[in-house]
């Protein structure tokens, strides 16, 4: 009988030290602001957006707002948002919500158009 109290007893003293090392592990669902400017391009992922930071040497995936208000494709753009640890849908860069975002000057490039075999 004093063996199963005295067993009761660490386990309950314990518990709150073990909830604190799984919370603490790297990698969990911490967050951050993120500030970056890049070109919008379109991920491999239907419906994707990934932009290369190229002064933050980054890669993000871009989710927006589904009211609408997203860039097209190839703008050049600065944004801030929400950036999480966990792996995206998109899987091509660090996963960020952009809570705003604004065109800068300037063009992205584009990929060349694939020209048909003449017959």
């Amino acid at each position: 009988m004093k063996t199963r109290l005295l067993a009761a007893t660490v386990v309950l003293a314990c518990g709150p030290l073990l909830g604190q090392q799984v919370t603490s592990k790297p990698g969990m669902s911490h967050t951050e602001h993120v500030q970056a400017r890049g070109c919008v391009r379109p991920g491999k992922e239907e419906g994707c957006f990934v932009l290369h930071d190229i002064k933050g040497h980054r890669y993000y995936d871009l989710t927006f707002d589904a009211a609408g208000n997203t860039p097209e494709l190839y703008t050049h753009i600065s944004f801030e948002g929400i950036g999480y640890a966990h792996d995206a849908h998109c899987s091509q860069g660090r996963p960020v919500h952009v809570s705003s975002w604004k065109k800068l000057p300037g063009e992205c490039s584009k990929p060349a158009l694939s020209k048909g075999k003449a017959k």
